[in-house]
């Protein structure tokens, strides 16, 4: 075996082992090449081999980093997170980050049919995904019509059995707006993930049944998520 392999294995032993952990930064070039005793050159190739395998990510003047895990998202009609993790074989979890009344601002008011400063629902929320912090989320739903819904969420733990329980058996998507920017520090500390690290937002409109507005969201996750589009028929 070469030099370069010892050092890729060697690497990815403790990332396996934990040593090192999604987000984290690796040791710079010159401090790996003092540490195996080799030149630089035998430790970019070895650098380059995780990065093939999708262990690392390499940014030219801030070094390279542990790559998070891609987790699959598909657009489609009836989201559902906790259920698409679960085929998966993955294990989710949410956590309640802010739950309360506040006034409707302008933009969430349009997209729920209510005048500005009309009460909504504000649920914020952190993802997570064996336990990996996966992204962030903000819900907006008009306080008028679910005036129980923070107690019961807080008895439920998830939005479609709240939703359910309060007269709306099924919703779908009408609308997602797609976009991506650098995370806040705030945002960087919470997903765990480096500044450097692009997040893909997505805006997106649930109706009802009946085709009428329901909630207005907004979620941001760390870019290594792929999106899987399905097929149109």
């Amino acid at each position: 075996m070469s030099l370069w392999q010892d050092i890729s294995r060697s690497l990815e032993r403790r990332i396996v082992a934990r040593e090192l952990t999604p987000g984290d930064k690796l040791p710079t070039e010159f401090e790996l090449s003092r540490e195996f005793m080799v030149n630089r050159h035998t430790v970019r190739r070895a650098l380059s081999d995780l990065q093939e395998k999708g262990i690392v990510e390499s940014t030219q003047g801030r070094g390279s980093f542990v790559r998070r895990p891609s987790t699959p998202l598909r657009l489609q009609r009836r989201p559902r997170f906790s259920d698409h993790a679960r085929e998966q074989g993955r294990t989710p979890r949410t956590e309640i980050l802010r739950l309360a009344v506040r006034p409707s601002e302008a933009k969430v008011a349009t997209q729920l049919g209510l005048r500005p400063g009309e009460p909504v629902i504000y649920l914020e929320r952190r993802r997570f995904i064996d336990d990996e912090p996966t992204g962030l989320s903000q819900h907006h739903f008009s306080h008028t019509r679910f005036p129980g819904f923070i107690e019961m969420y807080r008895a439920r733990g998830a939005i479609t059995q709240t939703l359910t329980d309060s007269g709306v058996p099924d919703y779908t998507r009408a609308r997602t707006w797609i976009s991506a920017r650098l995370p806040t520090n705030d945002e960087a500390e919470l997903l765990q993930v480096p500044r450097h690290v692009p997040l893909l937002v997505q805006r997106y409109l649930n109706i009802d049944g009946m085709g009428r507005p329901l909630e207005y969201g907004i979620s941001r996750a760390a870019t290594e998520v792929e999106v899987d589009f399905p097929a149109l028929s």
